[in-house]
């Protein structure tokens, strides 16, 4: 069976030039022919911008429009590509035309209902885009007052979208920024809520990043002083930790990508390190870069100067807590210099005895595990050695784990001396034996290892004769620190289990981290550019802020599912449009409703919550005639 139908819009080549050169370019405009009082005439329906379509083409393209927009594409077979580029320029302009008509916000009552003659057979819907978790964060975004920001920094209203699609695109669905553009363009209503950006484009975005980063410093002094007063922040605590982030290839053009150690085991990979400080309650109050191979000994001073700078009542009456790969005597002595109070992973025991691990008292117990303390006051500091039963199970698995490869290996250049091609030099011997004790540090000092030299003539290699190890006499007594680690502070003020309680809220920092690398697309970091780098990094930080703000919220309510589960969970809210054939005075239309699914329980609990409307946005309605 065959269907014809007549359409009357087609494409327009226009040509065009830059009047500071010689550059031509060439426009593709959708259009029309109309009949005037003056004759027949060509309207504008819609630019199209670029086109890379063959010119035999150019008919179809505009066939399909039509055809979408009319509501028969189903009577017909297009090309693929073509009916790609059509189905954009139908949105835009099902857009155009019902930002003309007036929002239907209301709910029609029975005396306002309006019964018209509706061809069943030709409802459909279409323009299905992800709206629950947009709606959410774009709400967060408005309240923690980013838009502000950004204008009074000189950015343009018309391309506020942009900057925005960039963070919550990295909340909704983490990626590059390549990824980013197609999830707003082609699969989100982020731009419906925050409205059409100018002129968009992937470099327009591009640009938006490169001028987020640029901001950086006003962004989080603005951020810090609204999430303090929207939550009521005490901001006593400073938290202070590192994490990396590795590379895909070389990344030769940016500095600080170098090779470190990497906390995802890919040595492979050029490093970036990322520092945080958040508070107590886990809202970030600043962020920095360093090179991969930074030293986290080397950050501290260097980032709280950079904080107090920007916040300077943070430099008052502060508690600074870090964990040991920071807390050098350099960086303890830089805090006690500044008035600064602390809470540190002390390096090494050497304050507590055996003995001590006896005379400990409880300050913590749960079915998981048992945490148990005893403090020590040297001088004006403090010293608290705690013991967790779940790092205890830890620690005597590795430590025993150790102790059998160390000793595998030790019967192995035994069994090696009276065997032809292994190695039975004293010095050779001498120097594995070395190299084992680096690799199994733990097992390593609870054992004596002593290797005998034959005698041998003047001028000939020593040999080895014989291998012998023994556990040391304090063997028993070291293995009683399992599990324990210590302590040491300034705030004689706290009790002993006020210390502990107060240093296991590193785990804020620890919550930040998780965050960006499993739900904000850290990591991997595909740009090689520094400032692409850069920006990259630093969106996945604006992210948690909006991330952290929405769950915060949610705790206060009682609801303590991550964003994760709360994103899995709005993501069926969603925004479509309904078309459908009316017919009036004889003649058929075709209607375009674009509305919000109606939100399911699981929806409306979220988001009374969050404090917001079921419905995020009103219906709007064009007509096609």
């Amino acid at each position: 069976m065959h269907y014809a139908i007549f359409l009357s819009m087609y494409i327009k080549k226009v040509k065009k030039s830059n009047s500071g050169s010689k550059k031509t370019y060439y426009y593709f405009h959708l259009v029309e022919n109309v009949r005037t009082p003056s004759g027949p005439r060509q309207r504008l329906i819609l630019n199209l911008g670029r086109l890379n379509i063959p010119r035999d083409k150019y008919k179809e393209l505009a066939n399909c429009i039509e055809a979408i927009l009319t509501g028969q594409s189903a009577l017909f077979s297009f090309d693929p590509s073509i009916e790609r580029h059509a189905r954009k320029a139908a949105e835009k302009i099902r857009e155009k035309r019902s930002k003309e008509q007036p929002d239907d916000i209301k709910e029609t009552s029975l005396e306002e209902a309006e019964f018209k003659e509706v061809n069943l057979t030709s409802l459909e819907g279409s323009q299905v885009r992800s709206m629950g978790p947009e709606y959410v964060c774009h709400c967060q975004w408005n309240e923690l007052g980013f838009n502000d920001v950004l204008v009074q920094n000189g950015v343009s209203k018309n391309n506020l979208p942009l900057f925005e699609a960039l963070v919550v695109g990295r909340l909704v669905s983490p990626g590059s920024e390549l990824h980013t553009w197609q999830w707003a363009q082609n699969y989100s209503s982020i731009f419906e809520l925050s409205g059409s950006p100018l002129r968009p484009s992937l470099n327009s975005l591009y640009r938006a990043g490169d001028r987020l980063f640029q901001l950086k410093d006003a962004l989080e002094q603005s951020l810090a002083v609204e999430e303090e007063n929207l939550f009521s922040l005490q901001e006593r605590m400073c938290f202070f930790d590192l994490t990396n982030t590795y590379f895909e290839g070389q990344a030769k053009a940016n500095p600080k990508a170098k090779r470190g150690k990497s906390k995802e085991k890919r040595s492979d990979c050029k490093l970036l390190t990322l520092a945080l400080v958040v508070d107590e309650q886990g809202f970030c109050k600043y962020s920095n870069l360093y090179p991969g191979n930074q030293a986290e000994s080397k950050t501290l001073k260097e980032i709280i100067e950079s904080l107090i700078k920007i916040r300077p009542n943070l430099a008052k009456d502060r508690t600074v807590i870090i964990d040991a790969g920071i807390a050098t005597k350099e960086n303890i002595s830089y805090l006690r210099k500044n008035h600064f109070h602390y809470i540190v992973v002390n390096r090494g025991k050497h304050n507590f005895v055996p003995s001590d691990t006896e005379k400990m008292h409880l300050v913590r117990q749960s079915d998981q595990y048992s945490i148990e303390v005893k403090g020590k006051r040297i001088g004006d500091e403090m010293f608290l050695l705690c013991r967790s039963t779940a790092r205890q199970g830890k620690d005597e698995g590795i430590r025993t784990r150790q102790e059998k490869l160390f000793i595998e290996r030790l019967g192995y250049y035994l069994d090696g001396l009276g065997k032809k091609g292994h190695a039975k030099s004293y010095p050779k011997i001498m120097e594995m034996i070395g190299r084992l004790r680096e690799k199994y540090p733990r097992a390593s000092k609870l054992y004596e290892v002593e290797v005998i030299p034959e005698d041998s003539p003047k001028g000939k290699t020593v040999r080895a004769k014989d291998i012998l190890w023994k556990k040391k006499p304090q063997y028993d007594e070291l293995s009683r620190f399992d599990g324990c680690y210590v302590l040491r502070t300034d705030r004689l003020d706290l009790s002993e289990r006020e210390i502990w309680e107060t240093y296991i809220m590193l785990t804020q920092i620890e919550r930040a981290f998780r965050s960006m690398k499993s739900s904000l697309g850290l990591r991997p970091n595909f740009h090689q550019i520094e400032e692409r780098v850069d920006a990259h990094m630093f969106i996945s930080v604006l992210a948690y802020h909006i991330l952290h703000s929405i769950e915060f919220k949610l705790r206060q309510k009682g609801d303590h599912r991550s964003w994760a589960t709360i994103r899995d969970v709005l993501s069926t809210h969603q925004r479509l449009t309904i078309e459908y054939d009316v017919k009036e005075q004889g003649q058929v239309q075709r209607h375009h409703l674009r509305l919000c699914s109606i939100a399911e329980p699981e929806h409306k609990q979220i988001y009374e919550r969050l404090g917001l409307k079921e419905i995020p946005l009103p219906r709007k309605i064009h007509v096609v005639k």
